[in-house]
């Protein structure tokens, strides 16, 4: 089990990895929050409510978005065999909760007001913060999941650590705060307004594209998604996310069997490591292509405005294709660095098992975008469709990659040609 089992070094070195993620995926809704972009809480600053109030109240917000993540550690704690709780436990998720809510909320105010002002000193302070608010978080939550890899000495010098950076944060965001929000509130509205990210997305999807009315569809996609349309949105990255974490702890907890040392590289497809890597993709990709369905359905009441502008089905059809393919490979890359990581495969077969999660993350979005107008009207069994293709393709590819040559080039091409048909029926005849 040893050879499945990273290191506590390793470990501790993941987890402020993934603290480093969570707080910058914390950035753009912090500053939604804070300067109350595109949010009912923008008519507070017509009214005699203090700036202080507001940003204690934007901190209480992310404090309660983190402790979810909080909530995950004690679950993951009770699976590696730490227990479910302890008396130290509150003491560490609460620093874990206070460090990341303070840094994603100052990493929000200064990038902002980087954006503003480009002044290089206050832009190395917020890396330095970024930096330790990470570490510190990282730690404790590796220390909340294993609690026997640190002493007490250490846990509690980690604790005192952490309360020391979370107010030194504090002090920093409160400071910064009032100092700048009167010249950055008006910046901020307007880069809520001009949609970064949907500027982002829609410069790639134009060169990804070539067509000024596909990238259009698309890049309007991606912005919907960023900003969550649906709650589907949250269930489904959860959803892939949990695929994820299994598929680690599956690796790292000697859950799978030893596989025979291969002879050649062809047979390392079929280690249990590299077919365990090869489901978690095929899994996180079909919860993620599930979004697919629910955006049309989202869109379907608003298909007229398609028809006003004189979109085409073929345009609408590749919009839905290349976005399902967007919104899938992350989840396919994360499974195969996640098994790179925890030694899932030889070193010899690393790359060849990235071509195998690439193989069948462009299988199951092809399917997924090729039926997105099959059932706008019932998203439900359009979902159900979807999901049971997805699964069966990509089930069946991952055992046998060779087989999925066949099924591209045999069921695809009538796929596209139907998925064009259902396009042009919704766009233009309103389904009937």
């Amino acid at each position: 089990d040893s050879d499945w089992r990273p290191s506590d070094e390793v470990a501790a070195g993941l987890a402020v990895a993934a603290a480093a993620c969570l707080l910058a995926l914390g950035v753009s809704r912090a500053v939604a929050e804070i300067y109350h972009l595109r949010r009912p809480e923008s008519l507070f600053d017509a009214l005699p409510v203090s700036a202080r109030a507001q940003l204690a109240a934007a901190l209480v917000r992310r404090a309660a978005r983190v402790s979810g993540v909080a909530a995950a550690a004690v679950v993951a704690r009770s699976l590696a065999g730490g227990g479910v709780w302890d008396a130290r436990l509150p003491a560490l998720l609460a620093c874990f909760v206070a460090v990341t809510a303070s840094g994603q909320a100052l990493a929000a105010v200064q990038w902002v007001h980087w954006g503003h002002r480009r002044e290089r000193p206050h832009a190395a302070v917020a890396l330095l913060m970024f930096a330790a608010c990470s570490v510190a978080a990282g730690l404790l939550l590796f220390v909340a999941v294993k609690p026997w890899a640190a002493p007490e000495l250490g846990r509690a010098w980690l604790v005192a650590g952490s309360i020391a950076l979370a107010g030194a944060a504090l002090l920093l965001l409160f400071a910064l705060h009032e100092r700048w929000r009167a010249s950055d509130l008006e910046y901020a509205k307007r880069l809520g307004a001009k949609d970064s990210w949907g500027r982002l997305g829609e410069r790639v999807a134009r060169r990804a594209c070539g067509s000024e009315a596909v990238a259009a569809q698309l890049a309007r996609d991606l912005q919907l998604t960023l900003r969550g349309f649906s709650s589907a949105v949250y269930v489904a990255a959860g959803l892939a996310a949990l695929f994820v974490i299994v598929l680690v702890a599956a690796l790292t907890t000697g859950l799978l069997p030893e596989g025979s040392v291969p002879s050649s590289l062809f047979e390392a497809t079929w280690l249990p490591g590299v077919l365990a890597v090869k489901f978690a993709s095929v899994l996180a990709c079909v919860a993620l292509a599930s979004l697919v369905p629910v955006l049309v359905a989202h869109q379907l009441p608003h298909f007229w405005l398609e028809r006003a502008v004189g979109a085409r089905g073929a345009d609408a059809w590749r919009a839905k294709l290349l976005y399902a393919r967007a919104v899938t490979l992350p989840a396919s890359l994360a499974a195969w660095a996640a098994g790179a990581l925890c030694g899932a495969a030889p070193a010899s077969y690393v790359v060849p098992m990235l071509a195998e999660c690439v193989w069948l993350w462009w299988i199951v979005s092809t399917l997924a975008g090729s039926l997105a107008f099959e059932m706008p009207e019932q998203p439900g069994l359009a979902l159900v469709l979807m999901a049971c293709a997805g699964l069966a393709a990509g089930g069946f590819v991952a055992f046998l990659w060779p087989m999925g040559l066949a099924i591209y080039g045999l069921g695809v091409d009538h796929l596209k040609m139907r998925g064009h048909h259902r396009a042009h029926l919704h766009l233009n005849s309103e389904g009937v």
